[in-house]
């Protein structure tokens, strides 16, 4: 089946269904707020579709993602070796302090989130979530929902359909890298930590249900709630061996007392922790320069080389002097970023969530030589525009209507492998959650 004629098909079929008429939608919603599928107390699907993916595209994602993720490798192991990797990185003495805590594994993104915005005929990875990439577990509760359509079962009589299950994927990786620490003894009793506040705690609380269902007793923990006593690490006053962390280095940085239990433990090797600090080496956007950079030596191989040259953007970290262009000529960066404006996007080099991203095509030149003068004082990068792609999706409303979204597919790398995607809609430039997108899940379709 054409992937345009099931879209059309399917969009046909839910508009028919009685069931999602006004009032079925809005208990549709209610059902995401019930069942944790909640950002900040808001639903996070507005629409009545999912995204679906072809057997074959599938399997071409994942060979691609996994020649990025082999090519990040070797991204980590140079910083690692690098004689000032705090230099390199522009990193402060309180950073480095906690990235040079060693992990006791090897691997530093167990679980990661490659952020790509895809198109008919492209595919263009332009971040690395590394310290602690959310959407998981929404994922898997909002294919529970969609699951339940009956436009699903019609489509199920003509293709094989199946969900991508996220979770079971994320808990592997946690056990597997667990293991390799090899200080722990039969099942480890898990904690989930991160600020009480935070506006994914709802996404917590679907894992530690998923993780305690199959016989790993987990707890949804506050840093400062955490206690480190002869030699353990302790939440609710329950033994903790493995730690799945969702509180970001900056904050463990800002609030170093909070979480004094959390990093001794972690320094003395009383408990395993997923993601390391470590992994903040490679969280920063600068790591995409690395990539599309020629003049640091990475050897990557020609399969490597090519897959970099056709899905990363080119990326520069804002610094007067002289680079190679997109084009392949020598530039002045400065003089470049000024006159190609239409064809950038500069963002800081450490933050999230949109936060501070400035797309040049959608600012005047006198806003866009204002953040070129910022970025000089603060670590940002430029990076080239990449092809995005907008979709009509049935909306979850009263008004029966159709409406245009940006759409991005970010997969989720879970040591390196692709174990499914966040798939981000929004109604402006930025598809991020965080600034007001929502997400629909992730179906294989195989006819």
């Amino acid at each position: 089946m054409e992937m345009k004629q099931l879209l059309s098909e399917w969009d046909e079929e839910v508009r028919r269904d009685p069931a999602l008429d006004g009032p079925g939608c809005a208990a549709l919603e209610s059902w995401q707020l019930k069942h944790g599928a909640s950002f900040a107390d808001r639903p996070l699907c507005k629409v009545l579709r999912p995204a679906f993916v072809s057997r074959p595209e599938l399997e071409r994602l994942k060979r691609v993602c996994g020649q990025v993720a082999t090519a990040i490798r070797k991204v980590r192991a140079w910083l690692l070796s690098a004689e000032d990797a705090a230099q390199v990185l522009d990193l402060p003495p309180e950073t480095m302090a906690l990235v040079r805590i060693d992990p006791g594994f090897d691997r530093l993104g167990i679980t990661t989130r490659l952020d790509a915005f895809a198109t008919s005929s492209a595919f263009s990875f332009v971040e690395l979530n590394a310290e602690a990439p959310a959407g998981i577990a929404y994922h898997d509760v909002l294919a529970r929902m969609f699951d339940g359509f009956a436009a699903m079962k019609t489509l199920r009589q003509r293709a094989e359909v199946w969900p991508l299950r996220v979770t079971g994927v994320l808990l592997r990786a946690l056990l597997t890298t667990y293991n390799e620490w090899g200080r722990g003894a039969g099942k480890p009793r898990i904690a989930i930590v991160d600020w009480r506040d935070s506006p994914t705690e709802a996404e917590f609380r679907l894992l530690s249900d998923a993780f305690s269902r199959v016989g790993y007793p987990t707890v949804v923990a506050d840093p400062r709630d955490l206690e480190y006593r002869s030699g353990r690490l302790y939440a609710a006053g329950r033994r903790i061996d493995l730690v799945y962390r969702r509180v970001l280095l900056e904050d463990c940085l800002a609030r170093p007392q909070e979480v004094a239990a959390l990093t001794s433990a972690v320094t003395s090797r009383a408990v395993c922790m997923v993601n390391p600090f470590r992994a903040h080496l490679l969280h920063r956007k600068r790591l995409f320069a690395y990539l599309t950079d020629p003049s640091i030596e990475l050897r990557f191989s020609a399969e490597e080389l090519a897959v970099i040259r056709q899905h990363v953007p080119w990326t520069r970290l804002v610094a007067p002097g002289l680079t190679q262009g997109p084009k392949g000529d020598d530039v002045d960066l400065i003089s470049f970023v000024r006159a190609h404006r239409s064809e950038l996007v500069i963002k800081p080099d450490e933050d999230y969530g949109g936060h501070g991203v400035c797309l040049g095509w959608a600012v005047s030149e006198a806003r866009w030589d204002e953040v070129i003068e910022a970025a000089l004082r603060r670590p940002h990068v430029v990076q080239c525009r990449v092809p995005v792609h907008s979709m009509s999706f049935p909306l979850m409303d009263a008004s029966g209507g159709t409406a245009d979204f940006l759409v991005d597919r970010d997969p989720f790398l879970f040591r390196g492998k692709v174990g499914g995607f966040l798939t981000r809609l929004a109604g402006g430039e930025l598809a991020n959650v965080t600034a007001g997108g929502g997400m629909v899940p992730t179906f294989v379709v195989e006819s």
